[in-house]
């Protein structure tokens, strides 16, 4: 007797040994990627921490890894190396992360570069090295503060807007923007 699910097989034998006889256990995708995390969990945080270095970002992409593979589970066919599918998964996840995050500073280099041209120029080079290290600071803030501070400072928007487009509330955006430019403060520059 076969039920759905992530190729399960269960026969009578199976059935009888269930604590509720009579009842066919079925096997979710759920269950199987807690059995995924606890068989490779580690190795894949692991993996992830050498690639991002950084202990939070790669809590963050071992959770997102889960995520793809929860989504994914179906297309994993029976035979399938379930180990090197996840290390694929956890590989392109950090490498978009590692991506978005080079993109997101270069697009910060430039926009430093194109106010200190509004600013009058490179007369005062000084100014210029000094934002261009602050905005390379802010690029290193834990992502909701480099966002919410990006969009306070950069885009000139009210916390209401802010709030409405990181999705979540004003006193977040709010307190975002605070331990953002509290941070900044704290390392030396203005």
């Amino acid at each position: 007797m076969a039920t759905k699910g992530y190729g399960a097989q269960f026969t009578r034998d199976a059935i009888s040994r269930t604590p509720f006889p009579g009842v066919i256990p079925i096997v979710t995708n759920t269950n199987r990627v807690a059995e995924l995390l606890g068989a490779h969990g580690i190795e894949l945080a692991r993996h992830l921490r050498r690639m991002v270095r950084d202990d939070d970002v790669a809590q963050d992409l071992l959770q997102d890894t889960l995520l793809r593979a929860h989504r994914a589970l179906t297309r994993l066919g029976p035979g399938a190396n379930e180990r090197a599918w996840l290390y694929r998964i956890a590989t392109n996840a950090a490498l978009n992360y590692l991506r978005d995050k080079a993109r997101e500073r270069r697009a910060m280099e430039l926009h430093a570069r194109e106010r200190d041209a509004d600013e009058g120029g490179h007369a005062n080079t000084d100014g210029a090295e000094s934002r261009l290290a602050l905005w390379q600071r802010v690029a290193d803030l834990p992502e909701r503060q480099r966002v919410a501070l990006t969009l306070r400072i950069a885009d000139e928007l009210e916390y209401d807007e802010i709030a409405e487009r990181m999705g979540c509330t004003e006193a977040a955006a709010r307190a975002n923007v605070y331990q953002a430019t509290k941070k900044l403060r704290l390392g030396g520059l203005p």
